[in-house]
């Protein structure tokens, strides 16, 4: 009997206790700290390196190509603008950049004058569209638009022959420069597409990474003799050029300041 009892004393005290329990309030779960946003005006720096190819041919003088190939270094700064709208993010941006000196070659290897060429890129830039998914603090993101560079193209022609060469009525020992020259300088168009991902350490300051591939609108430099007149006399004035097609692609780290 006292067993009993105090069997239905505990059980009569659990009840009173899960009740008491079920009338407490519910305590709401604690909501994820939200990413701070993209929204606003940046400004930032951007340093990396590329390869450069330069497609050189000869339609008539040589009658022959060389593809220049190798890697430089680059940096610069960029300022852009982005609007965040829930995850996603559209935005433009502007860049500037310096670039090191690119690789020269030989066209017209074969024959017995050959030109040197090279086309170098000193000051290069972008104007382009920005659109990209926001997760958390990550931005990943594609961009394209136009891009512009400052094209020095120069070809000079040198005495190719182990021996002597005997060009425009004057003899010149192997390796000489002969005064005919093929040259172009000024801004060149292009298009420039490419992705990145950027990561907002705090809410002004971000860093990342970012590939762009970037094609320029050919370039054609006119075969001159050092009296400045056409070197191909024969021939109509469109095929006496060296033309140049160039391509570049960069991969570089870049950091950013919000203004706002």
């Amino acid at each position: 009997m006292r067993n009993t009892i105090l069997v239905a004393a505990a059980f009569m005290m659990a009840t009173t206790v899960a009740s008491s329990a079920a009338d407490l309030p519910v305590k709401a779960p604690v909501a994820p700290v939200s990413a701070w946003s993209w929204t606003g005006v940046y400004i930032g720096g951007n340093i990396g390196g590329g390869v450069a190819s330069s497609h050189f041919d000869d339609p008539c003088f040589t009658c022959s190509s060389a593809t220049p190939t190798a890697g430089f270094f680059t940096g610069g700064a960029q300022i852009g603008y982005n609007y965040q709208f829930g995850s996603g993010l559209v935005g433009v941006e502007a860049d500037v950049n310096g670039n090191s000196n690119f690789k020269s070659s030989v066209i017209g290897g074969d024959d017995s004058d050959a030109f040197t060429v090279r086309s170098n890129i000193d000051v290069s830039g972008t104007i382009r569209a920005r659109a990209g998914l926001v997760v958390g603090n990550t931005l990943v993101y594609a961009t394209g638009g136009a891009a512009w560079a400052d094209v020095k193209q120069t070809g000079t022609e040198f005495c190719n022959s182990t021996t002597t060469c005997f060009t425009l009525g004057t003899s010149f020992p192997s390796g000489a420069a002969t005064g005919r020259t093929a040259n172009f300088d000024g801004t060149k168009w292009g298009g420039v597409v490419g992705a990145g991902l950027e990561y907002m350490i705090n809410p002004h300051f971000t860093v990342g990474a970012e590939f762009l591939h970037t094609v320029y609108a050919d370039s054609s430099a006119p075969i001159r003799d050092p009296n400045g007149s056409a070197s191909c006399s024969s021939t109509i004035a469109a095929n006496c050029v060296l033309r140049n097609n160039l391509t570049t692609d960069v991969a570089r780290v870049r950091f950013n300041y919000k203004l706002n």
